[in-house]
């Protein structure tokens, strides 16, 4: 979940985000690889749908006591569900002490339009990014992963099975289908090398819709500012929870007060939205976010480890849905 607090504490801040290094937020990202066995229709975007599934089998993978809330349960505090899907935190906790859960540590990374059309042997790919302990907790996650292909995707239950589980930044593959063997994955950090933005001209694509909010509403009309602010919130929180800062958030004012001076060169976005079923909640919903490309002017130098986290992060609420997937060039 990211909602944010109405009346959330400023922690403590001992680094800038713009000097932090790479460290910060430690990540390992997986890539499973499916195919189809069966018929039937799916939402063209299937982060939602991927997500709810592995939600569903993680808890029915590893816990017992289904009729209770997670918040009464007494073994919440080693929970692997708790951790990773409910967003349980430390009740000691310093940062967001107002707020009952901290963002999830994962993201679903997905196309944004796949064929709702699907038959047997058609094949599919997504990744899941980890975070934090959830690196840890991988099997449990492939293991969930596999049992929802099982039980189906959609109203259809359309069933796949995982052939291949890769993770593609460091060349390994961690699970071939046919053994029964899973290997562990290799923590990986951004590499900030990479990115050697030049001149004064920067572009930013919103793969997946991007779900800003500022005073409580929906930006429809996104300026860099707004990127910055919400990068800043992003990746300071789950550094503090999931990375190797825990002694408060990082700060990023000093780039947000910078970031009011870059211009808006172009701006090629749109909004996107789509409904879902939320069992949980046992209503539908709309989930909506800016999509497209923007180019902006100015000085980017302060930005640049910022941006390039973000990358790796994502932006915004819904990211364990798919959502706030950008690309900086």
């Amino acid at each position: 979940m990211n909602v944010e607090p109405k009346g959330r504490p400023v922690p403590e801040a001992t680094v800038s985000l713009e000097d932090v290094e790479p460290s910060i937020l430690p990540y390992a990202e997986v890539t499973f690889f499916a195919r189809f066995t069966g018929n039937g229709q799916l939402p063209g975007f299937r982060g939602a749908t991927i997500r709810g599934a592995f939600g569903h089998h993680l808890r029915r993978t590893v816990c017992h006591v289904r009729t209770i809330r997670c918040s009464d349960c007494i073994v919440r505090s080693n929970c692997v569900y708790g951790y990773i899907f409910e967003g349980m935190a430390a009740e000691d906790r310093t940062v967001m002490r107002l707020y009952p859960y901290v963002p999830q540590p994962f993201v679903v990374v997905t196309a944004l339009h796949e064929s709702p059309e699907v038959f047997e042997g058609n094949l599919w790919d997504f990744s899941l990014r980890l975070f934090g302990h959830a690196i840890d907790h991988f099997p449990y996650i492939a293991y969930s992963i596999v049992e929802a292909g099982k039980a189906g995707l959609g109203k259809d239950r359309i069933p796949f099975e995982i052939t291949r589980i890769t993770q593609g930044a460091v060349g390994k593959c961690v699970y071939e289908e046919g053994t029964n063997c899973l290997g562990k994955l290799a923590v990986t950090c951004t590499d900030f090398n990479r990115t050697r933005w030049a001149g004064d001209l920067l572009t930013v694509d919103f793969i997946t819709p991007a779900k800003l909010r500022v005073e409580g509403r929906d930006v429809h009309q996104v300026n860099f500012s707004d990127i910055i602010r919400a990068a800043s919130r992003r990746v300071g929180i789950l550094a503090h929870f999931y990375g190797s800062h825990g002694n408060g958030v990082p700060d990023g004012s000093a780039l947000a007060q910078r970031s009011e001076a870059i211009e808006t060169v172009t701006d090629e976005t749109r909004w996107f939205e789509f409904d879902r079923y939320s069992p949980r909640q046992d209503r539908r919903m709309t989930l909506g976010g800016v999509v497209g490309r923007m180019q902006f002017r100015g000085a980017f130098g302060p930005f640049r480890r910022l941006l390039t986290l973000t990358e790796v992060a994502g932006i915004g609420k819904a990211t364990s849905f798919g959502f706030g997937r950008i690309a900086v060039s």
